[in-house]
């Protein structure tokens, strides 16, 4: 039998068929070989085969087949091994490309990721990774869970599973398969509104998700009221895997209430009570926050997480919250509207005692001075996350504290009008922040443009910056951003009146940024390359030029154009071609705006998801009839106020099969 070009080379590279160290022979056989004289006989010549495939370019090939080869251990192991060894090496680098897909996956959108799983299997198998399917939330709105109904009949034929879902004013009828098809995917659920849920209903769906982690209950009163009585002798169902319970936006539940649904999960590490307690009596809701304090001292040695934002609660609730001993928290969330003790409050002990806390969002504590803010920078080292926005008695004798904080990366000061530039260039410009990413300024009187170069030339790795009506941001500003921060991604300047053409243009501007001798150097927009939300709300001396000129963006996917009344058609033409990516625009009280500019942006923006054109008085017809001929992929539009539109329109925009809601004209 002749043997082919690929058997006799893997013989012969693996070892076989050499009459070297015994590769296939034994001494004997040797011995007699050596002995016996025999005429060389010819060797067979090499039939090349033309339509072989090779997994190397044929010159590699021959040089390995011709050359000698140096035998290592590795060929003297048995087939089993070397074959093992080859298997794992191979399963090592199908994992390594793996990995390499779901790092570049990562800088996506679940829009882009999306489309991505429609080129190969490969990819499409990365889009069930873990954090990709926590990214996308399906949510069911004012729909009916029934089997027999869309959309629940469509996901009933779905080929892929997801595991975060929403509903929102759903209709429950009766069993319904979907639980027991894709039951086991889910890891969070909420229950926003639902009137239709009961207690059994909730115990049948709960039974069919036992990976389940978080589970929500939003503006459930309805739910709280049916639910009476509750028996707490016999627990169901037991929820294993849960690990966050939150109840938001809810004042009807009850202590039993309480009890029962932690009762249901007993590994919960994260308990979020927000928006509560707003619309009941002094003597209910004290006994509710009592239950609240118990159950945490139940499970301290579990509890992770506590979010009590915007809930009604009094410094006494604080007092006692910071006598839990052995709870050691990373994550707090606190609001506070009432009047709290000059001397010695509650969130002191609380910051003395949890000095592990890692994120600290205490947005709306009405009543943080500037010795909890130090107390703050004192005690927790660790922290990542400091959100103060709002505490409006905080001054730069608290702020500067926060130079000592140097794993910070998130940092919000927004509506805390007592800071100055004093103080914050010691808390933040004075100290090298490599780590920092996200900065929020916004509403802060205080600021002069004086800080912004000190900003860029310290915070160089910031991604998102918000300095929304802070007069701080001038054109000469805008251009230290464009100079220095490269990576930013949002960029939020609504209400920075005194932004024009000239500052983000570079056109035009009466001081150079940058001059060296003879040499003047100014900054677009558009060198932010990596830019994927601007928000220049109110930015009214911003014209057709800067859209023209300076909007060119790959990435862009969300615009903010409201009250911006100098642009027109050619400007709103020239953006929705020179930034392909943008999903959601808002162009309301734009005055210029008309039919062209809406036909530009349907036909042109293949990917616009969002769209709001409130009280424009130019647009007709043509405007609506645009968008249901070429806006394919539009789901949510506001068209109020738009006097020439026909009261017809929302019939006419049914007929986008993609749209979420129907606006009222």
């Amino acid at each position: 039998m002749e043997m082919s070009i690929e058997s006799w080379f893997n013989l012969h590279y693996y070892g076989f068929g050499h009459g070297v160290d015994g590769g296939g022979y034994d001494d004997d056989e040797e011995e007699e070989d050596e002995s016996e004289e025999e005429e060389p006989t010819p060797k067979e010549p090499i039939v090349e085969v033309d339509d072989r495939e090779f997994p190397f370019h044929d010159d590699v090939f021959y040089i390995n087949l011709k050359g000698p080869r140096v035998r290592t251990g590795f060929d003297n192991l048995p087939m089993e091994v070397r074959v093992a060894e080859c298997f794992a090496e191979c399963l090592q680098a199908s994992f390594d490309r793996q990995q390499i897909l779901l790092n570049i996956f990562r800088f996506l959108n679940g829009v882009d990721r999306d489309a991505a799983a429609l080129t190969c299997k490969r990819w499409f198998d990365a889009m069930g990774y873990r954090d990709f399917l926590d990214e996308v939330c399906f949510h069911f709105e004012e729909v009916s869970i029934c089997d027999g109904t869309p959309p629940i009949a469509l996901f009933l034929r779905s080929f892929r599973h997801f595991s975060n879902i929403k509903l929102t004013r759903v209709q429950f009828n009766g069993y319904c398969e979907f639980w027991d098809v894709f039951g086991e995917y889910l890891r969070e659920i909420t229950f926003c509104n639902c009137i239709t849920l009961t207690k059994s209903k909730l115990t049948m769906i709960l039974k069919r998700l036992p990976f389940l982690e978080c589970l929500a209950l939003e503006e459930a009163d309805e739910f709280f009221k049916t639910w009476t009585p509750v028996e707490l002798k016999r627990i169901e169902p037991v929820c294993r895997c849960l690990r966050k319970l939150a109840l938001r936006k809810s004042n009807a539940f009850t202590v039993d209430h309480l009890y029962y649904l932690v009762a249901m999960g007993p590994n919960i590490s994260a308990l979020e009570i927000s928006k509560c307690l707003k619309q009941i009596d002094a003597p209910t809701r004290v006994k509710i926050l009592t239950t609240i304090l118990t159950i945490m001292k139940m499970r301290k040695k579990k509890l992770q997480a506590v979010d009590f934002s915007y809930t009604m609660y009094d410094d006494l609730f604080l007092k006692q919250f910071a006598e839990i001993e052995n709870m050691s928290l990373s994550q707090i969330s606190l609001s506070f509207f009432e009047r709290a003790p000059i001397k010695d409050p509650g969130i002191i002990d609380i910051l003395r005692c949890q000095s592990a806390i890692v994120h600290l969002d205490l947005s709306s504590f009405l009543n943080l001075t500037d010795f909890a803010l130090i107390e703050i920078s004192t005690s927790l080292r660790l922290l990542k996350t400091l959100k103060l926005n709002g505490c409006w008695l905080l001054t730069d004798f608290g702020v500067e504290s926060i130079y000592k904080l140097d794993r910070l990366q998130v940092l919000d000061l927004s509506d805390c009008d007592k800071i100055s530039d004093r103080g914050f260039m010691k808390a933040i410009v004075d100290r090298r922040r490599d780590c920092m990413s996200q900065l929020y300024l916004s509403m802060l009187p205080g600021l002069t443009d004086s800080v912004i170069l000190k900003i860029c030339l310290t915070l160089l790795n910031l991604t998102v910056i918000d300095f929304c009506g802070s007069d701080c941001m001038n054109d000469t500003s805008v251009q230290f951003l464009f100079c220095y921060l490269k990576c930013l991604r949002i960029l939020r300047l609504n209400g920075c009146v005194k932004i024009s053409d000239a500052g983000l243009t570079g056109e035009n501007l009466p001081v150079a940024v940058i001059e060296i001798w003879d040499t003047q150097t100014t900054f677009a927009i558009c060198e932010l390359r990596s830019l994927q939300e601007l928000q220049l709300s109110g930015c009214f001396k911003v014209t057709d030029f800067t859209l023209t000129h300076a909007f060119r963006f790959r990435e862009l996917r969300e615009l903010n154009l409201a009250h911006c009344v100098q642009i027109s058609e050619s400007g709103i033409e020239a953006m929705s071609l020179n930034c392909p990516a943008l999903e959601q625009i808002d162009m309301s009280d734009c005055f210029h705006v008309n039919d062209r500019c809406v036909v530009a942006l349907a036909k042109n923006l293949v990917r616009l998801r969002s769209l709001k054109l409130v009280r424009l008085p130019l647009l007709t017809v043509a405007s609506v009839d645009a968008l249901v001929e070429y806006a394919k992929a539009l789901r949510y539009i506001n068209i109020r106020g738009c006097p020439k539109i026909p009261k017809d329109a929302p019939e006419r925009l049914k007929k986008i099969a993609t749209l979420r809601n129907i606006p009222k004209c």
